[in-house]
């Protein structure tokens, strides 16, 4: 095991002024002499004022406990962000240290657990011109200064070359549909991964359906980008936040990481894991169903395969 010099990364934008930390990272060797890089980004957000959750801090420590332990990852080429740590600044940060200095042969995971939610934007003029899915770091305030959409993390991840075996897990819900679907009556009591849109927001969501507005939403801004996004519902379902032997956790990372954990399941492709994670959700009758998108190849390898 070696480690790899950080680099800079190049910025644009707005983010021109944010400077990364160095650090070291995890890397196997490689032919001719070089090196493999891993790094993970890890971010969990239970503090939300007014709308807290319990599994996601829970969620991000089994992550990165996972990698450790079962994938090889070195414990300083793991990043978390939790709770009021975890601002919109602190993640796209965080983020660009994931992606810099990528070569092919490099495995990297974002794992974020925590609030979606929808959000109709006006344009200069005051048109409502968009609907964006958003995560909602922990400073989330419903303006566009404090979310990231859909369309930055298509911006963002364009940047992962070929050749980079890139997994994104998202634990959180992101559908304005409004008439969600909730757990049966089995089902264990929990918590729902989606922020509702305040009356005066809600209402200019219904100006977008009204003027056809397609939703950016996140099975989309995966299309063209080399990685695999598993994330925990379809788009008209909620992701819980649950409870297991009395410990919180979301429901999709708990059966997740319990079909990752099982014999041989590293060896298994993303889509047959993902369809295990199905089954077990469907048997402890919670309503939403784990949805996979992006490049076919990635999908139809192991977990984090190398």
């Amino acid at each position: 095991m070696g480690l790899v010099s950080e680099r800079q990364p190049k910025t644009t934008g707005t983010l021109t002024d944010i400077q990364l930390a160095p650090a070291g990272c995890c890397s196997a060797p490689a032919p001719h002499g070089g090196f493999y890089m891993d790094r993970a980004l890890l971010v969990g957000i239970n503090a939300y004022p007014g709308a807290p959750l319990a599994g996601c801090l829970n969620d991000v420590t089994d992550m990165a406990a996972f990698l450790s332990g079962k994938c090889g990852f070195a414990a300083d080429s793991i990043r978390l962000l939790t709770d009021s740590r975890a601002t919109t600044q602190a993640i796209l940060e965080r983020l660009y240290w994931l992606l810099d200095g990528l070569t092919p042969g490099d495995r990297i995971l974002f794992h974020y657990s925590g609030h979606g939610t929808q959000i109709a934007l006006r344009d200069e003029s005051g048109a409502v011109d968009r609907m964006d899915d958003a995560i909602c770091p922990v400073d989330f305030d419903w303006t566009e200064p404090h979310m990231i959409t859909g369309l930055q993390f298509k911006h963002i991840f364009a940047a992962v070359p070929k050749g980079v075996e890139f997994v994104w897990v998202s634990d959180s819900c992101h559908s304005g549909d409004l008439d969600r679907t909730f757990p049966g009556p089995g089902a264990p009591p929990v918590s729902q991964r989606f922020l509702v849109p305040p009356a005066d927001l809600a209402w200019r969501a219904i100006a977008a359906i009204e003027n056809q507005i397609a939703p950016a939403d996140f099975v989309h801004s995966t299309d063209g980008l080399n990685l695999a996004l598993v994330s925990a519902c379809r788009s008209d379902q909620t992701a819980a936040d649950a409870t297991f032997g009395g410990r919180p956790n979301g429901a999709f990372t708990y059966y997740l990481l319990q079909a990752l954990n099982a014999p041989l399941s590293l060896a298994k492709p993303l889509t047959a894991v993902v369809s295990t994670v199905e089954a077990a959700l469907k048997q402890a009758d919670y309503a939403q169903e784990p949805q996979m998108t992006g490049a076919e190849a990635t999908m139809g390898r192991a977990f984090l395969a190398r």
